[in-house]
């Protein structure tokens, strides 16, 4: 059974937690207090909770700059806040909306908005925490279907890590790199349809086996693609095997049309694959997977600058 939503309200004045306590508590809300917004900020990093509803004008940290650090921190980006303020000018409404805020509720509150903005903002991080759950499913079910294989144990985790880490050295946006490490995890589950001796496979695989195995991206994209969340990963689950020359599959894309994002994530699974055990073949030094992967780079396969950035950043690593 669901636990009751729990909800952090913030203000400098006793008073004011003590109106909305009253207001929310009867509706079966557990709620918290904090008395300014750096203790809102340190209690909710601590537990995320549920709904925030926060003052404006308080000592040490506003509303506003809890807001930012809050919407900006990946714990608490999707906790919905609620800015209560008596400034109702129009640069104060954007400032709050610039800090990420969902709503605004004007002093003095009148309860019945609160009550029904509060529940509707309850609702959709309902929503939003049954779609995490599943994430979390799914990214399971992938390292369980990694760790069945003594050849691939780790490598999702191994290439969600490559792949952020090279996305920064190429200057991605955080949110890129988090899509980046998100989509390195999931990367194969798409393997889940294929069939097992073809994977373990000593020798070389039949033009027929080939054609089966080719379709874990796709399969991957089907899977991920019914959770709305998945919607940035999707494009990078599904052309994780694409090449800049054209050759790569299952949509052969080429050049430009294989953006820089999963050129990250392709090095990244190239580098990790080369460097483990396979069925097939022993696993290549970093120098050798390193030069391999450059002489492929020569011939079109892939973008020398980003196998010069994976190669200076391996080396940094030790």
């Amino acid at each position: 059974m669901r636990e009751a939503p729990r909800v952090l309200i913030v203000d400098d004045m006793p008073e004011n937690l003590e109106v909305m306590t009253g207001v929310l508590e009867p509706e079966g809300y557990r709620i918290e207090t904090a008395s300014d917004g750096q203790e809102a900020v340190d209690a909710a990093l601590r537990d995320p909770p549920d709904l925030i509803l926060m003052d404006v004008s308080m000592p040490r940290l506003t509303g506003i700059e809890a807001c930012r650090i809050l919407k900006s921190d990946p714990r608490t980006h999707f906790t919905p806040i609620v800015l209560v303020t008596a400034l109702v000018a129009r640069r104060d409404r954007i400032a709050g909306i610039a800090a990420g805020c969902d709503d605004f509720l004007t002093k003095p509150v009148d309860f019945e908005q609160l009550l029904a903005r509060s529940r509707t903002l309850l609702r959709a991080k309902a929503l939003v925490d049954e779609l995490e759950v599943a994430e979390n499913v799914l990214v399971s079910l992938a390292t369980a279907l990694d760790a069945k294989d003594q050849y691939t144990q780790g490598h999702s985790e191994r290439v969600a890590a490559y792949a952020e880490a090279l996305g920064g050295e190429r200057g991605l946006s955080p949110e890129e790199r988090r899509n980046l490490r998100r989509a390195g995890l999931l990367h194969d589950i798409g393997k889940i349809g294929i069939p097992m001796a073809y994977l373990n496979k000593p020798g070389p695989l039949t033009t027929a086996e080939y054609d089966v195995v080719k379709q874990h991206p796709a399969i991957g994209w089907e899977i991920c693609k019914p959770l709305r969340t998945f919607a940035p990963l999707l494009h990078l689950i599904r052309g994780h095997h694409e090449r800049v020359d054209g050759r790569g599959y299952p949509d052969g894309l080429a050049g430009e049309a294989v953006p820089l994002a999963l050129r990250c994530l392709t090095t990244a699974d190239v580098y990790d694959a080369l460097t483990s055990d396979r069925a097939y073949r022993k696993a290549m030094t970093r120098d050798r997977a390193l030069q391999v992967m450059r002489q492929e780079a020569g011939a079109g396969m892939w973008d020398v600058r980003l196998i010069d950035s994976f190669a200076e950043m391996v080396a940094r690593s030790g």
